[in-house]
C-alpha cells in the first residue's frame, strides 16, 4: 500500500493538474512543470501549441469581461441628468466597436480552444484504433478522465451555484452553470472516441458534422431555472471542433506549418493574421450598421439554442447559417494561429495552466461585476475609467492572476478533487493492485504533457 500512496502523492502534485484536459502522450518524454518558472525544453510544435493556449485563455477572459461590460453599458440610470447625458454621449459612439470585437473574439476563441483539446487527446484515438493494445492503459485513461473531469465538474458546479445562486435558482444540478459545461462536454467527447474512434476518418467527419448541424432541429429541455439540460446544444455543436483537432489536425500538419513559418517573415505572418481577423471584425461592424440585431448575431455565434421554428423554412435557413458559421470559425482560427509566436517566451509555461484560469476567471469577473454594479451610476466614477478597467485592465489582470503558480497550488484540490481524495482514503483501493496502480501512476508522470 505504501507504493500506491507514494504514486498517488506523486500524481497529485501540481504538475498533474492539467492532465485530465490534455491527455495526449508525450512522445519526447518531456514532463512540463506547472508551478515552476523554469520548464524543460519543449518540441517546436509543443511550444507553439502552449503559446496558443495562453493567448486563447487571455482572449476567453476578455470575451467574458466584454460580455459583462456590454450588459452593464446599456444600463444608464444616473441620478443626475447631466451625468446620464454624459454617459450616453461617451458610450453610444464606441459601443458598436466593442460589440463587434466581442463577437470577433467569441467567434473563434472557444472553438479553437476545443480544437486544441481534441488535438491533445490523440492518445484516446490511438486506443480506439488499436494502436495501443494495453488494457490497463485504456482503463487508466478512462478512470483518470472520469474522476478528474466529472469530479472537477461537481466541485465547480457547486461553486458556481453558490456564486450565482440568485440567478440560477431553483437548483437544477444537471444544468451546467457558467463555464462548467466544458468539463462535462469534454468527458462526453472523450468517451465517444472509444465508440467511434475506430471508424474511418470519412465516416467520423460525416457523423460529427451531421450531429452538429442536425442538433439544432432538436429541442433541449430547459430546467426550472431557465438553464439547458447538460447544455446539450453546445455539447453537440462544439463536438465538431473537438473531432477536428482529434482527427483532422495531425501532428505532421503542425510540423509542416511550423516549417513554413520558419521560411516566412514573422512580421508578414503576423500582419496577415491580424488583417484577416480585422476582416471578421469589419464584417460584424457592417452587420450592425446594416441593422442586423445584435442579439441575433450573438445567438448565431455562440450556438447555445436550437433553431427557430417561426416558419417552415426558418430552421433550414438557420441550419445553413450554422454551416456558414463553421466556415467562418475555420477562417478566423487559421488567422489567429498565424499571429501565435513559435518561439518560447515567458508565458509558454502558462499554457499548461489554462484549465485553472478557465474555471476560476468567471468567479473573479462575477466579483468585479457585483462591485461595478454598485458603483456604475456613481457620479464620482468617470465613464472613461469604467471603460478602461472593464474592457482592458480587468481581463488582463484576471487572466494573469488565474495563471499564477500560487493560485494553481492553492486550487489544486478543486481542479482534480478525486486524485487528492484518494491520497487520504487508501482503504478504497485493493491491495492486490498496488503494483499495477503504481505503474499506472508512473506512466501518467512520464507519458503525459501537463496542459489544460
Amino acid at each position: 500500500m505504501a507504493s500506491l500512496l507514494a504514486a498517488l502523492k506523486a500524481n497529485a502534485t501540481p504538475s498533474s493538474y492539467g492532465a485530465a484536459i490534455d491527455d495526449d502522450d508525450d512522445d519526447d518524454g518531456v514532463l512540463e512543470s506547472a508551478v515552476e518558472d523554469e520548464s524543460p525544453s519543449l518540441t517546436p510544435s509543443s511550444t507553439y501549441v502552449e503559446n496558443a493556449k495562453y493567448l486563447l485563455i487571455v482572449c476567453i477572459v476578455w470575451v467574458h469581461a466584454l460580455e459583462d461590460f456590454l450588459s452593464r453599458a446599456v444600463i444608464v440610470d444616473a441620478e443626475s441628468w447631466s451625468v446620464r447625458k454624459t454617459k450616453i454621449e461617451v458610450l453610444n459612439p464606441i459601443l458598436p466597436y466593442f460589440r463587434a470585437w466581442y463577437l470577433t473574439l467569441g467567434l473563434f476563441v472557444m472553438p479553437l480552444f476545443t480544437i486544441i483539446a481534441g488535438y491533445q487527446s490523440k492518445s484516446w484515438l490511438e486506443i480506439a484504433r488499436g494502436h495501443d493494445t494495453k488494457a490497463h492503459i485504456m482503463l487508466k485513461k478512462i478512470r483518470h478522465s472520469s474522476t478528474s473531469l466529472l469530479g472537477g465538474w461537481v466541485v465547480w458546479q457547486a461553486l458556481y451555484v453558490l456564486v450565482d445562486y440568485p440567478t440560477v435558482r431553483p437548483l437544477q444540478w444537471w444544468s451546467p452553470v457558467g463555464v462548467t459545461w466544458f468539463l462535462l462536454a469534454l468527458y462526453i467527447w472523450r468517451s465517444s472516441v472509444l465508440l467511434f474512434g475506430g471508424m474511418k476518418d470519412g465516416f467520423i467527419y460525416t457523423f460529427v458534422i451531421a450531429v452538429a448541424v442536425l442538433a439544432g432541429f432538436t429541442d433541449t429541455p430547459v430546467t426550472a431555472n431557465g438553464l439547458r439540460f447538460l447544455d446539450w446544444q453546445r455539447t453537440c455543436t462544439f463536438g465538431l471542433y473537438f473531432y477536428v483537432g482529434l482527427v483532422a489536425v495531425k501532428r505532421k500538419h503542425v510540423d509542416a506549418t511550423l516549417d513554413k513559418f520558419t521560411n516566412m517573415s514573422t512580421w508578414l505572418r503576423v500582419t496577415v493574421g491580424w488583417a484577416a481577423v480585422g476582416v471578421i471584425f469589419g464584417a460584424f461592424r457592417l452587420a450592425e450598421y446594416l441593422g442586423v440585431p445584435f442579439d441575433e448575431v450573438e445567438e448565431w455565434v455562440f450556438v447555445a439554442s436550437p433553431y427557430g421554428f417561426s416558419s417552415w423554412y426558418h430552421s433550414i435557413r438557420e441550419a445553413a447559417l450554422r454551416v456558414v458559421l463553421y466556415l467562418c470559425v475555420i477562417f478566423a482560427s487559421m488567422a489567429f494561429m498565424l499571429t501565435v509566436p513559435v518561439e518560447k517566451y515567458w508565458f509558454t509555461s502558462y499554457g499548461s495552466r489554462t484549465i485553472v484560469a478557465y474555471l476560476l476567471h468567471r468567479v473573479l469577473l462575477n466579483a468585479y461585476d457585483e462591485l461595478c454594479t454598485s458603483f456604475w451610476d456613481d457620479d464620482d466614477i468617470s465613464v472613461s475609467f469604467q471603460i478602461t478597467m472593464g474592457v482592458f485592465v480587468l481581463p488582463l489582470v484576471v487572466s494573469q492572476v488565474s495563471l499564477a503558480p500560487p493560485v494553481l497550488k492553492l486550487l489544486s484540490p478543486l481542479i482534480d478533487p478525486v486524485s487528492h481524495a484518494t491520497v487520504k482514503t487508501p482503504w478504497l483501493f485493493n491491495a492486490a493492485d498496488d503494483a499495477r496502480a503504481s505503474g499506472m501512476m508512473h506512466d501518467d508522470a512520464t507519458d503525459v504533457h501537463v496542459r489544460s
